[in-house]
């Protein structure tokens, strides 16, 4: 089995070898890029004082902070509702989690408002936020549990309640990119966003959910007209708003073929994201995409793909993630391969050499983890021979020691048979019976109790001590004569030696058999841990 992995984790690295040195050789050299320093010109220096943006939106909901933790006990839950919407809105294209949290305590003040339309409009932005982090399935059960009363709510709760459940539909949709369920998202999407334009007054939201309906239905050029007199209405200092206009309009010409003009608006929507400090990572990801594919620019599309994993890692999107985390190897792949082919001697033996380092790194690290197993067996081995050393010796001491006694024993009988039968022959019966008396003082169970206990405490001299460790203080044995046992002692240490019945006890202890399972139990019942008592007596010693 093991020839068999060795064999194919070599053809496997083989197989890896070759395509990687086919792909790097078999790369063409790209044509010359258009607009490179143009673009560069302008996003450059905005991505540059990036941190600057961030610290700036830091500051603004620190500020609001401090307004509320000043004033928050002397404001009506109307204000205080407002201030956490304020603190929502700042954070809902920065940090998914973030605004989540703010989500969720304007759920808690509209619950406390008692209000509708308070708890709607909490309700909406808890649904969009989780869609915007790519949990839509919970998005979609928070905004379908919505219950809409439409004479009792504001225009400007429907609208917007009607807005973000179709948007959350539409990204579902984006986000599937199947035939089947992309359509029927979609559909359910354009249904909700119909319901909100009787239900809105601007006239650039009303031009914005109409462009998205057209563009849902594959009617590009009708949506282009819609965006465009949106994005004339548009107020610019709505930097979601204009955001989302100017990013759509770019994919818009992007799918018209029209990639100058939609480099052009991906541009400035990526400026506008950069500004805003809005993380949602749309705008560079599109331009990086349409510079690859269109302009061959291979070092921009990189730069600019990272920038937008970079953003999406910050606020947490998962599925922008995705996206993204598809594009990411492409482009890193392609500028590598640029790379090669200015330097390709060196690519060449950096590959080799890659492969065998990782060859080698494998091969060190499969030695390790079999020189650390070996190291466990081993340990576990000395372990298991060091017990069966100890159990040898054990056995060896008292086959050896009762041998003697035994055969001792024996001889002595012999004798004692053959003396009492020359005295039964010569009705020596006084003689017969002091010889007998001696043997019995000689033999007793006492001096064999003796000979046990000396014996046992020879292997285990720590026996005492340990099995009383094993009982709780007050209830320790303690043993005036060091070289003896009690019967309690005396059945533990059978116990110790293997020998567990209770019949095989009484037999070699001359105890009844109900004498020693009280014995037994009385004393499992004063130990610390009683469940275990007896497999820690066997275990003294070791």
């Amino acid at each position: 089995m093991q020839k068999v992995k060795q064999k194919y984790g070599f053809i496997f690295f083989m197989i890896s070898f070759i395509l990687t040195s086919l792909f790097y050789m078999g790369c063409s050299q790209r044509k010359q890029v258009r607009n490179k320093k143009e673009i560069e010109k302008r996003i450059s220096p905005v991505l540059q004082q990036k941190r600057t943006y961030r610290q700036e939106k830091i500051e603004r909901v620190d500020s609001i902070k401090h307004f509320l933790h000043t004033n928050e006990n002397a404001m009506h839950e109307e204000d205080i509702f407002k201030e956490y919407m304020n603190l929502y809105n700042e954070f809902k294209l920065y940090s998914f989690d973030s605004a989540y949290h703010y989500a969720t305590q304007l759920c808690k003040i509209a619950n406390e408002l008692n209000s509708s339309g308070y708890k709607i409009s909490a309700k909406t932005q808890l649904g969009y936020i989780l869609a915007r982090g790519g949990f839509f399935k919970e998005a979609i059960d928070t905004l379908s549990s919505i219950q809409i009363e439409k004479d009792a709510l504001p225009d400007v709760v429907l609208s917007n309640y009607y807005i973000s459940f179709g948007r959350v539909y539409h990204d579902l949709a984006d986000y599937t990119k199947d035939d089947v369920f992309s359509a029927k998202y979609n559909k359910l999407g354009n249904e909700l966003l119909y319901k909100s334009l009787s239900h809105l007054t601007d006239s650039s939201t009303i031009y914005y959910v109409k462009g998205k309906i057209a563009l849902k239905e594959n009617k590009v050029e009708k949506a282009k007209q819609f965006y465009q007199q949106a994005l004339h209405l548009c107020d610019t200092t709505d930097s979601e708003t204009l955001s989302i206009l100017l990013s759509t309009m770019a994919f818009i010409d992007y799918k018209l073929e029209l990639n100058d003009e939609a480099i052009e608006y991906y541009v400035q929507a990526a400026i506008n994201d950069i500004r805003s400090a809005i993380n949602e990572s749309v705008s560079l990801r599109g331009l990086a995409t349409i510079l690859y594919y269109y302009k061959d620019d291979v070092d921009l599309a990189s730069d600019y793909i990272n920038e937008a994993f970079e953003d999406a890692t910050f606020y947490g999107t998962r599925h922008r993630m995705n996206v993204i985390g598809t594009l990411l190897p492409v482009f890193v792949g392609e500028k590598l391969d640029i790379e090669k082919v200015k330097r390709q001697t060196f690519q060449d033996s950096f590959i080799l050499s890659s492969v065998f380092a990782i060859i080698l790194i494998v091969s060190i690290i499969y030695i390790l983890i079999q020189m650390k197993r070996l190291r466990r067996s081993r340990e576990l081995q000395e372990k298991l021979n060091a017990k069966l050393a100890e159990a040898n010796r054990i056995k060896n001491s008292y086959i050896g020691h009762y041998l003697d006694a035994t055969f001792k024993l024996v001889n002595q009988l012999d004798k004692f048979v053959l003396v009492g039968q020359q005295k039964l022959d010569n009705k020596q019966y006084d003689s017969l019976y002091s010889m007998i008396h001696n043997l019995n003082q000689e033999y007793n169970r006492k001096n064999t109790f003796a000979d046990f206990d000396q014996t046992f405490l020879s292997l285990f001299p720590t026996f005492v001590e340990s099995f009383n460790a094993l009982l709780h203080s007050e209830d320790q044995f303690v043993i005036d004569n060091k070289s003896s046992l009690n019967s309690t002692l005396r059945i533990f240490a059978l116990i110790r030696l293997g020998i567990t019945e209770n019949e095989q006890i009484s037999t070699i202890l001359g105890y009844s058999v109900n004498t020693v399972y009280n014995y037994r139990v009385r004393t499992r019942n004063k130990a610390t841990e009683p469940k275990d008592f007896e497999e820690n007596v066997k275990k003294i010693g070791l």
